[in-house]
């Protein structure tokens, strides 16, 4: 078909950011698994998971175009995420009315697309990176240092996402007072505890010991892309 782009990234209203690639060009479709995508099989397309770093996918955009892809891509997704300092959450906890706006803040705080403590995450792994890609084995001891903070990082988001819990457990209306004495109802804290949070679970933060490969340029096309497909 004319005028049709060799890669394509899109956004679906339930997967996210996807990305198809036309027949034929492996080298792309190799790129895309490179930075995190899936691929469905059923709609023959590729998927960034949930919670994956969207400036990696940017930077794969530009780089496919540099080597000769013709790409097309949603103008929204090339936006860089927007990340609220600590100052600007800070100030609306100042400026809250209700326990649910403090836990808000915590959601925020914990948000995968472009939270404080998933960034922080991230900037130590990339670190880690460094030192192990510039520095060699001389950067061994200070890799590790790094990741073992991005483990204390990932521990204390978790910790986090319970007190966000709690201050919304405070917005919940008061229970009936029992009449019985049995042993007072545990809090979400404590339930929390013993069951997976949805939002915020251990499972969600990113993971330190098996990071992904460090990010690499796509190659050129093996042949250039024929004008009709």
């Amino acid at each position: 078909m004319a005028n049709e782009p060799d890669v394509a990234f899109g956004l679906h209203p339930k997967l996210g950011p996807v990305a198809a690639v036309s027949d034929g060009l492996s080298q792309a479709e190799a790129a895309l698994r490179a930075v995190g995508f899936d691929h469905h099989k059923e709609l023959d397309i590729f998927v960034l998971p949930k919670g994956a770093d969207r400036r990696t996918m940017v930077q794969l955009i530009r780089d496919l175009q540099a080597v000769g892809y013709t790409v097309a891509a949603d103008p929204h997704l090339q936006e860089p995420p927007q990340v609220s300092s600590i100052r600007a959450l800070t100030s609306r906890v100042i400026q809250a009315q209700h326990p649910s706006d403090v836990a808000e803040v915590f959601n925020d705080l914990l948000d995968d697309r472009g939270g404080v403590m998933p960034e922080l995450h991230q900037l130590l792994e990339a670190s880690a990176e460094w030192c192990e890609r510039r520095l060699g084995d001389e950067g061994s001891d200070l890799a590790r240092i790094c990741r073992r903070l991005g483990h204390k990082i990932a521990e204390l988001s978790v910790d986090l996402g319970f007190t966000g819990a709690d201050f919304l457990d405070l917005d919940s209306p008061l229970p009936l007072r029992p009449t019985n004495t049995g042993l007072p109802q545990q809090n979400s804290r404590a339930r929390a505890a013993t069951t997976v949070s949805p939002t915020h679970s251990a499972t969600s933060r990113p993971a330190t010991a098996d990071s992904p490969a460090p990010y690499q340029s796509p190659q050129a096309p093996s042949a250039p892309p024929a004008p009709n497909r």
